[in-house]
């Protein structure tokens, strides 16, 4: 049974259907939040960053209530182009229900139950936790956060820091967290286009600098800061949240995943969540075989083109750095075709494939 992200429910109204614009493959304005620690990377795919601002996440799929993003100005992502321009993601789900979500369920407010992003470390990233639900559930202003990363792009010696060496105990963390003594403790991954890493609710975890992911995660943006690399980068000082930190982090991750780059073409399952799964096509030139359910689709671009169809409509084209919604009902009418040497994540959020 997939678990609750949040506690507390309202009654969203559902809007007639009859007049509602037919659906069809839908693309949403991404949102750009300014990072200290971001950069310019994104530009490569496809986004149009604004000058002198340094870019660390682009939200290609948002739908957070008001007033729980950090950064971000805005927390809910709106369409571009066609008949459902502007419309946001809760507006689809209250309107189209289980034509557009499929049998997966909304949050229990109602909105979305995926945030996906691009993210650009220029710099390394704080090292951070996030809440799992046993925390969220006695601290109702906290979101759960379970999440996946694809490796888009990676300077040389670039690394991931994710959960802690083998041997490292509580007394460690606690005595070296806020200093520069606590990356001593962190497990490193080398950093390569087309690695996957699963990291779930209370894994401890930094993105290393010179490193550009994919990041499929449940909708929540509660983070608790354990150390921020201040001195090193000369920045202005972040509030950390050590307490917080301490009482949600974990040793050991209970479950973790590393898949590293296949070379191969073809298609594989990267992971199968409570909340989400997600696989990896490599194709040249081929068709891209969707899982045949008719569930709602996600599709990020993460290289080469994709070339759609619904039905008998015309041939869409997508490029390198696009996300694609397909909503449940499209999906068995829609057939995507790879360009050369594409590569394309597919997200659902129930009934996985095998």
């Amino acid at each position: 049974m997939r678990s609750a992200i949040r506690r507390r429910s309202h009654a969203r109204r559902r809007h007639p259907t009859t007049m509602a614009p037919q659906l069809r493959l839908l693309t949403f304005r991404p949102i750009l939040v300014p990072k200290p620690w971001g950069g310019r990377a994104l530009a490569r795919f496809g986004k149009d960053l604004p000058r002198d601002v340094l870019v660390g996440e682009s939200w290609e799929l948002a739908d957070l209530p008001d007033g729980t993003a950090v950064d971000a100005t805005e927390t809910h992502s709106h369409v571009v182009g066609g008949p459902h321009d502007g419309w946001t993601l809760s507006h689809l789900i209250s309107t189209y229900g289980t034509r557009f979500l499929g049998s997966a369920p909304p949050t229990p407010e109602g909105y979305f139950p995926l945030l996906l992003k691009l993210l650009d470390a220029d710099e390394n990233l704080s090292v951070q936790v996030h809440p799992d639900e046993a925390y969220v559930a006695e601290h109702p202003a906290t979101w759960l956060k379970t999440e996946s990363w694809y490796v888009l792009d990676a300077r040389p010696g670039a690394v991931l820091y994710i959960g802690f060496r083998p041997g490292v105990t509580f007394g460690d963390v606690e005595s070296a967290v806020g200093t520069r003594a606590l990356v001593e403790f962190l497990q490193p991954f080398d950093a390569r286009p087309g690695d996957f890493h699963h990291l779930p609710a209370g894994t401890v975890h930094a993105l290393g600098a010179g490193v550009v992911v994919a990041e499929t995660q449940t909708p929540s943006d509660t983070t608790f800061r354990m150390y921020d690399w201040t001195e090193e980068y000369s920045r202005a000082p972040r509030t950390l949240h050590v307490t917080q930190a301490l009482e949600t982090l974990k040793l050991v991750a209970e479950t973790d995943t590393f898949l590293p780059a296949s070379e191969s073409e073809g298609t594989r399952l990267l992971i199968t969540t409570d909340h989400y799964w997600q696989r990896e096509h490599q194709s040249d030139g081929d068709t891209i075989e969707l899982h045949p359910v008719h569930e709602l689709r996600v599709l990020m671009v993460t290289n080469g083109t994709i070339h759609t169809r619904v039905g008998q409509a015309e041939t869409e084209t997508y490029p390198v750095g696009s996300t694609i919604l397909i909503p449940a009902s499209v999906v068995g009418k829609t057939t995507v075709k790879a360009g050369s040497s594409t590569v394309v994540l597919e997200i659902g959020l129930v009934d996985a494939p095998r």
